[in-house]
């Protein structure tokens, strides 16, 4: 279809012209506004686009396009530019933010806005799809892919700066053990007395009379937490007599907290009994804290690597594994430490196991890039489970310092994916059954109403007496109004694809009335019920014209009609009257002598399929009737009510817009005369295994003389006699018992003797797509089934050569 078609043009979409199917229309899943392409307006609206925007359709219609509630970037002037766009011929797919009803937070929606023909206006057809639950599992997945792409960063980082950590400890050991300065000390058994000397005073920073001269003093200047465990160590050495070390906590008498690292010996007396003892100590504060500084950082970044969800692997550059985080027993079901020291491929599916050593191996040939790798890993109980890996290597010029790996459980994510790409394989695969059931549908009810409208039209053109004629007449009528409810049941297609239309013009009602009346007249002579006559006073004592398109409108009246006499009593009445509205329009009211509504199911009286109780009884209905002659009144601007119902009886009324008088040309056009006899010779083909088509089309070309038919009975025998007699033009029907006629225009087309032959297909199948199939196969024309006899002579006519016509 060509994104700038004029409205009403071949190429311009036009929504399908049954709005019984507005029941569709309600109960789409997708959200949809219908615009005036002038004002952006909106004109309609279903109920999920006023559940969705929290409006009634009179809001909606009068606040304009603040219905789109937009969220910065997302503006009304922006909306207005898609809308502009549209308007100009040129459809619009994006995606949008606003504010749902009902919700706080902006929702995520796909529009798409197309220009359409809609009752014989333009308008703006815009399609709006809810997708924030997609859009925020989008949004998701890419958080935790940032998510992984940080941890990664924040690793190398951490290892970074824990090299330079140890870089900086190591100097300031080696500033400590320049600066440090052994201290001595002493304590003498028999007195007690505890000596230290200048250079353990200055480490400490204390001065010589704040020294501690006994073990008492000694012992006060330890820290609470460490003074009972320094005195059993002593006590220990004592009993044992063994050197020792020791680590505690000196505080100072200014206060300040001192760590001390010292050892210690026993001296001992010429008769081998200890006198006292000796050691060394030395302040090592700054290596302490900063060790206790680097633990506490350790123990950090454990904690954010051991209670993240997704497992966290470290392996050198072979792929042999030097850490797991816990999370694989949450994963796998596996042990932390149970393939520490091993590789995991043993766990990988055999069918993933190739791609995955290939992207190791790229990983560790490409250091600094990160990898992304969806594969099978076997869980612990045997099981496998789907998983999404984030690699990459720790230096980014080297694969030597090791390789660090997220993995992520996407199992749940890749079974969703296939249950949808599965759910999108059964929607076109029963959307292919659908349209070719439709075709087949298409060519089974359209083959029978062939012979029964054309011989018809052929009746009616001859000369037949008066009573006979009219009888031919009938047969026409409702021919033609059962090939429109056929329409209708195979114009789903039209429908599913926003294509639908109306013809709304001036239309006399009294004619259109008593048309509906005929065709049911039989219907109540079986049922016993007398139908009243719809004259001028029952029009409002004058000839009224009223906006509506006809066809619609007589289907209406033959669903009123139709209910009010089967659900009638025997013996009883039905009438149809029509006067002036209070509104400057026109009611029709059709009144019945039947049992009535229940009171209470007035309310499911437009439902569809709700039968208010008859589906007990032996009427035959659908319950479709009266919700669908409802969408077709509003589509047509008016309206359907039930204005009374009781024991005597119902009133049904139909509202509609008055029209003016159309001036210059009667409500009921005469019918046009028939073609004149043409002169020329020509040579036709028909390639039709129906011999009843056959005949019908030998009767019509009777009006042409000079015109020749050759029957071909067979596609593969068409294909022959084409060759032999190069015919002036080729009629074909598509289904033939040996070949499809798509394949004997194929043929036809690919022969040079024939390529030029016109070939105007003839067949019951109408539907859209075989209609655009044929078409860019190369036939010239394509007549549907039933035939309009006028119709058929003129496209003949029109593709023949000069000397035929």
């Amino acid at each position: 279809m060509s994104s700038h078609a004029p409205p009403g043009s071949p190429g311009h979409p036009r929504l399908a012209p049954d709005d019984g199917y507005r029941g569709i229309f309600e109960a789409s899943g997708d959200a949809i506004f219908v615009h005036d392409p002038a004002t952006f307006a909106v004109t309609d609206a279903n109920r999920r686009a006023r559940e969705l925007t929290g409006a009634t359709l009179d809001e909606l219609r009068a606040n304009g396009l603040a219905y789109i509630a937009a969220v910065e970037p997302f503006t009304l002037e922006r909306a207005r530019a898609h809308l502009r766009r549209a308007a100009a011929g040129e459809p619009q797919r994006f995606e949008w933010r606003m504010r749902a009803a009902g919700s706080d937070a902006p929702r995520w929606v796909e529009v798409t806005i197309e220009r359409v023909a809609l009752r014989g206006a333009d308008r703006l057809l815009a399609l709006v799809r809810d997708f924030d639950a997609r859009k925020v599992a989008e949004e998701a997945l890419r958080a935790s892919r940032e998510e992984l792409r940080a941890a990664n960063e924040a690793l190398e980082r951490r290892v970074a700066e824990r090299t330079a950590e140890l870089r900086e400890r190591e100097a300031q050991l080696e500033e400590s053990q320049r600066l440090a300065r052994l201290g001595a000390w002493t304590w003498d058994a028999a007195t007690g007395a505890v000596g230290w000397d200048a250079a353990l005073c200055a480490a400490l920073g204390v001065r010589a009379d704040q020294a501690p001269r006994d073990l008492d003093a000694f012992l006060a200047l330890l820290h609470d937490d460490d003074r009972e465990r320094i005195a059993a160590t002593v006590t220990r050495a004592l009993t044992h007599r063994t050197p020792y070390a020791y680590d505690a906590r000196f505080v100072l008498p200014d206060g300040r907290v001192r760590h001390v690292h010292g050892r210690g010996r026993l001296v001992f007396g010429a008769d081998g009994a200890p006198t006292g003892m000796v050691g060394t100590a030395q302040d090592v504060t700054e290596r302490r804290e900063a060790e206790l500084r680097l633990a506490e950082r350790e123990a950090y970044y454990r904690s954010l690597i051991e209670n993240t969800s997704d497992l966290v692997t470290f392996a050198d550059a072979a792929g042999v594994v030097r850490y797991h985080s816990p999370s694989l027993t949450r994963m796998l079901g596996y042990p932390p430490e149970s393939h520490v020291g091993s590789t995991s491929f043993d766990i990988i599916h055999r069918d993933d196991a190739v791609a995955t050593r290939a992207a190791f191996a790229a990983l560790v040939a490409n250091p600094g890039k990160t990898g992304v790798l969806v594969y099978r890993l076997r869980h612990a109980d045997g099981s496998w489970r789907t998983v999404e890996s984030m690699a990459r290597t720790v230096d980014p010029h080297s694969a030597d310092a090791g390789i660090v790996i997220n993995t992520r459980d996407v199992t749940d994510r890749k079974l969703a994916e296939e249950a949808l790409a599965r759910a999108k394989e059964d929607a076109e695969r029963a959307n292919r059954a659908k349209s070719e059931f439709l075709s087949r549908m298409s060519h089974e009810l359209r083959t029978p109403m062939n012979s029964i409208l054309g011989f018809g039209q052929l009746l009616a053109r001859a000369q037949l007496p008066p009573s006979h004629a009219k009888g031919v007449g009938h047969i026409v009528s409702a021919g033609r109004h059962l090939l429109h409810l056929i329409n209708e049941v195979l114009e789903i297609s039209r429908i599913e694809a926003g294509r639908e239309s109306f013809a709304l013009e001036p239309v006399a009602l009294a004619p259109a009335v008593q048309e509906a009346l005929g065709l049911v007249r039989p219907l109540a002579q079986q049922h016993g019920v007398t139908l009243g006559d719809f004259g001028p006073d029952d029009a409002g004592g004058r000839e009224a014209f009223v906006v509506a398109d006809r066809r619609r409108l007589v289907q209406v009246l033959l669903n009123l009609l139709a209910n009010a006499i089967k659900y009638n009593r025997p013996g009883g009445a039905v009438r149809v009257r029509g006067a002036p509205a209070a509104d400057g329009g026109w009611a029709l009211r059709v009144e019945d002598t039947g049992r009535g509504i229940p009171a209470d199911r007035v309310g499911e009286l437009f439902t569809p399929f709700a039968r208010l109780g008859a589906e007990t009884t032996d009427v035959e209905g659908t319950g479709l009737g009266l919700a669908l002659s409802q969408r077709l009144c509003e589509a047509m601007g008016g309206a359907l009510a039930l204005e009374s119902s009781g024991p005597a009886g119902s009133v049904f009324r139909v509202d509609l817009g008055a029209a003016p008088h159309p001036m210059g040309r009667g409500e009921e056009a005469a019918r046009p005369p028939a073609p004149a006899d043409v002169g020329g010779e020509a040579t036709l083909l028909y390639v039709e295994d129906n011999l009843a088509n056959l005949t019908l089309v030998e009767a019509i070309l009777m009006s042409r003389p000079g015109w020749r038919i050759i029957p071909a009975l067979q596609g593969q025998l068409g294909v022959e006699l084409a060759r032999e007699h190069l015919p002036d033009l080729v009629l074909l029907d598509l289904h033939l018992p040996d070949i499809p006629g798509a394949e004997v225009l194929r043929r036809l087309r690919a022969d040079p003797r024939t390529a030029a032959i016109p070939v105007v297909v003839v067949s019951a199948d109408a539907t859209p797509a075989s209609l655009e199939r044929l078409r860019r196969a190369g036939a010239d024309a394509y007549l549907t089934k039933p035939l309009d006899v006028d119709e058929f002579l003129a496209v003949v006519q029109r593709h023949l050569p000069a000397r035929a016509t």
